[in-house]
């Protein structure tokens, strides 16, 4: 189930954020917060996770900025919205990884469209990868997996935490993973676009550090599917 926590401090804010979600998300589960300390400190207390965060820049006590950093240490796959009444705040804010920002005052078409294409992301990437390893079937959430190697009959998929080995191919497991959310870069590595950061000529660089090899072959479709995947990602 999608829940949502709006943390914005004022309180007309609040109550047409609520009722813009009610009229879209009739049975969604929202948290409303003032303050960014009051959010973490749920956060903290509950041991609860939310799926998406509206989160207003200009807070009383610590930012925006800072509670969305905070959130994004703890859960490197919710999603940011963040509302302001600054746009010189989209540089600001890139490293908390922003999934898309609406100004103030807020306009009612541009939520809808904000909130709707943001639970529709949320639902394409939590689908369930699903392989056997020895006999036992593992399912693992498309958001979990950063990419997959091969070498000869053998495909390695790895996650933020552990690698699980199969036997398989490549060109197989693109019948059973979201082409919106993998891209081949090379014979040998298919990669989760959500974690890819800046493309070069021969390489891709992940998020995690780690650098990914293009070859000649998949260099321009690399270049090609990711610039999809942005637009449908932060589509206006």
């Amino acid at each position: 189930m999608i829940r949502i926590a709006v943390c914005e401090d004022s309180i007309p804010v609040q109550a047409q954020i609520e009722d813009h979600i009610s009229e879209m998300l009739t049975d969604c589960p929202v948290e409303v917060f003032s303050s960014g300390e009051e959010l973490l400190s749920f956060l903290s207390r509950e041991k609860r996770r939310f799926s998406l965060y509206l989160m207003d820049i200009s807070l009383p006590g610590i930012s925006g900025i800072e509670t969305a950093a905070a959130i994004r240490e703890r859960d490197p796959y919710a999603l940011i919205i963040f509302i302001t009444d600054y746009k010189e705040y989209v540089y600001e804010v890139f490293e908390t990884l922003p999934y898309r920002f609406i100004t103030k005052p807020i306009d009612k078409d541009i939520f809808h469209k904000a909130i709707s294409d943001a639970v529709n992301y949320i639902t394409d990437r939590g689908e369930l990868f699903h392989f056997h390893v020895d006999r036992v079937q593992y399912q693992i959430p498309f958001q979990e997996i950063i990419y997959f190697e091969s070498n000869l009959r053998r495909v390695t998929l790895h996650t933020g935490k552990e690698a699980f080995s199969f036997y398989g191919r490549l060109r197989d497991l693109s019948e059973h993973l979201n082409p919106i959310l993998f891209v081949r870069t090379h014979a040998s590595y298919l990669v989760n676009m959500e974690y890819i950061r800046s493309i070069r000529d021969a390489e891709v660089l992940l998020s995690t550090g780690e650098h990914i090899p293009v070859s000649r072959k998949y260099r321009p479709s690399v270049r090609d599917k990711h610039l999809e995947y942005m637009k449908w990602r932060a589509a206006q």
